[in-house]
């Protein structure tokens, strides 16, 4: 059974055995955390509509680049619930493991959405269906609420 996260605007659902970090700010992004018990994670970061999403994605990839200092990028993109989502494909070695990445962004009424998931290499191709799963949720909340 899913849990919902349900708070700061959003909605969505993620396995019921990882842990939430909610950070409630008063300025922006605001963003929540949802952790696997192994090496995976999904984050979400919310900005004001309209936000121009090339900066917010270069905030995100030089977050990174200060733990992490060589790093692969790659543009990409995603259909999930029929829209369009734009955005990187990162890898980078952390001890003697490939890390997997993906942010993604969307503009949508009511916020500008930036999600960010990655995990080690081997454990990537299992969790990405999850990770789409708590996406697709995500988006079709978001379409649902406007």
């Amino acid at each position: 059974m899913p849990a919902v996260y349900e708070n700061l605007g959003v909605r969505f659902l993620y396995p019921e055995n990882w842990s939430v970090v909610d950070e409630e700010r008063d300025d922006w992004p605001r963003s929540v955390t949802v952790q696997s018990p192994n090496t995976s994670f999904w984050t979400l970061l919310i900005y004001p509509p309209r936000q121009a999403t090339g900066p917010i994605i270069d905030h995100v990839i030089e977050t990174i680049r200060e733990e992490y200092r060589e790093l692969e990028i790659l543009e990409g993109e995603d259909e999930i619930s029929e829209m369009l989502t734009t955005g990187v494909d990162v890898c980078f070695f952390y001890l003697d493991l490939l890390v997997e990445s993906k942010i993604r962004v969307l503009s949508t009424p009511s916020a500008t959405l930036l999600w960010h998931y990655q995990a080690e290499s081997r454990e990537f191709d299992e969790m990405e269906p999850v990770f789409r799963a708590i996406t697709t949720t995500l988006l079709q909340t978001q379409v649902a609420s406007h």
